[in-house]
C-alpha cells in the first residue's frame, strides 16, 4: 500500500460520503452540495496529513496520529457533555433539568448523570459563563473540606473572574449552592452571594 492510497482510505473513513436513500426527500442540489462539501473536507484532510508526514519524516504514523486526533475530539466531547450537565442541573432556574431528562439527552441513566459532574465542572462552568447558581446558605470557609472542588481550595470561585484572572482575596466563606455544589466566597463577593440568594 503506498503512503497516498492510506491516506486516501483514511479520508474515507474520517470523512464519509452521504448515501441518498429511495425515500430521502433530500434534493438533487442539496445532495450534490453535500458530496461537494465531502470531497472538498477529505481533500483538506489528504494534504494536512501528508504535509504532517513531510514535515515529520518517516517516523511518522498517519493512522496512528488520525486516531490520537480522534480521541483527543472525543475527550472534548466528553469534557463538553459534563459540563452541560452541570449547566442544566445547577444554573437552569426556577426549575433545572431533571437527572431524567439530562440522561436521555446524554444516553446516560439519571445515576449516571448525576455522577457525570461534579463541584469542578459546577465552578468551570461559572467561570466561562460568568454565571452563579441559585445560593443556599453559606459557613465558614475551610479549605481542607472534602466536598470543595479542587479550584476552591485556592481561590474564591463565586467572585468574578477565573482561573485565568482570579479574585486575589482569600476565601472567607463556603457557599453552597442549590445542586450541593460548595464554593469559596471572600469578603468583597458576598453581596454577591446575598442578591443571589433565592427569595423566602
Amino acid at each position: 500500500m503506498t503512503s497516498r492510497e492510506m491516506l486516501t482510505d483514511l479520508a474515507a473513513i474520517r470523512h464519509p460520503m452521504p448515501v441518498a436513500t429511495e425515500h430521502d426527500e433530500t434534493t438533487s442540489e442539496s445532495f450534490d452540495t453535500a458530496v461537494a462539501a465531502v470531497e472538498e473536507a477529505r481533500a483538506a484532510f489528504v494534504e494536512s496529513l501528508d504535509a504532517a508526514w513531510n514535515a515529520s519524516g518517516p517516523g511518522f504514523d498517519p493512522l496512528l496520529t488520525t486516531i490520537e486526533d480522534m480521541v483527543a475530539v472525543k475527550k472534548d466531547a466528553d469534557t463538553q457533555i459534563r459540563l452541560l450537565l452541570a449547566y442544566g442541573r445547577a444554573y437552569v432556574a426556577p426549575r433545572p433539568y431533571t437527572l431524567e431528562t439530562l440522561g436521555q439527552a446524554a444516553d446516560l441513566s439519571p445515576s449516571g448523570a448525576s455522577r457525570a459532574f461534579g463541584a469542578d465542572e459546577v465552578v468551570e462552568v461559572g467561570d466561562r459563563t460568568g454565571l452563579r447558581p441559585p445560593a443556599a446558605k453559606i459557613e465558614d470557609y475551610d479549605p481542607d473540606d472534602p466536598r470543595l472542588g479542587q479550584a476552591s481550595r485556592t481561590r474564591c470561585t463565586w467572585g468574578g473572574g477565573d482561573r485565568n484572572n482570579p479574585c486575589p482575596n482569600h476565601p472567607k466563606y463556603t457557599v453552597t449552592d442549590k445542586s450541593g455544589t460548595r464554593w469559596a466566597c471572600c469578603d468583597d463577593h458576598l453581596p454577591r452571594y446575598l442578591a443571589s440568594r433565592p427569595p423566602r
